[in-house]
């Protein structure tokens, strides 16, 4: 089986903070987690992964190929779901949906529909007045409707509760029952890294060799 996503060498400087020899490989269909404090470099390294952030160096292949080389076929394969909310909160979500379709034709309006259905949020308010946790389950929701191939998610539940934090893996679950996804993402809930193949600890800008659930919370326990 061959590799969704492939970081090799990869360096990244955010003033004072460097990501530091960041080597991983995703294979195609499995889930990878990273665990780590905050400020150990996750975020950091996700923006990168997404085309935010420019590396210093290294090398970011996605299905076997670098962005320069078909950028358009892959950011049309792939999802990015931020820390923060990365469009205009000032919309309601249709209006929001309407003008990235506008960029991306290819976005299911079809499944938008359905997704926030499921999701139970709101479509007649401005974003601005959701709760974090509905932002961030309308951030999913964005992403899966796009189709993605490779979904890559930075803290997607923070500041959920457990069964929100269900409702959310759920959705994916259920996305990867019709559909072939790999997915790469962040998070401090133990209870989230049981879904993953594989998970990684960072920890000031270095990632680990492959680590077990009970090592991360004996890391987190001592820290």
């Amino acid at each position: 089986m061959d590799n969704a996503l492939e970081v090799e060498k990869l360096y990244v400087r955010r003033g004072s903070f460097w990501l530091k020899d960041v080597n991983l490989q995703l294979g195609e269909e499995k889930i990878h987690a990273i665990a780590g404090k905050s400020g150990s470099g996750k975020s950091t390294l996700i923006r990168a992964i997404g085309g935010a952030v420019r590396p210093d160096a290294g090398c970011i292949r996605y299905f076997g190929s670098e962005m320069y080389e078909a950028e358009k076929e892959i950011r049309r394969k792939m999802s990015v779901v931020y820390d923060t909310p990365n469009f205009n909160v000032e919309l309601k979500p249709d209006r929001l949906v309407k003008e990235l379709a506008k960029f991306e034709p290819w976005l299911d309006q079809q499944k938008y529909v359905q997704l926030m259905q499921e999701m139970e949020l709101n479509r007649q308010i401005k974003v601005k007045l959701y709760s974090e946790g509905q932002q961030r389950k309308l951030m999913l929701v964005l992403a899966l409707c796009r189709n993605p191939e490779l979904l890559v998610m930075d803290e997607a539940t923070s500041g959920m509760d457990r069964a929100s934090r269900a409702e959310m893996w759920k959705v994916v679950a259920e996305y990867r029952e019709k559909n072939p996804l790999s997915v790469l993402f962040t998070t401090h809930h133990e209870e989230e890294m049981y879904v993953a193949d594989r998970i990684w600890y960072m920890a000031d800008g270095r990632l680990s060799d492959e680590i077990s659930v009970q090592s991360v919370g004996v890391k987190g326990a001592n820290e």
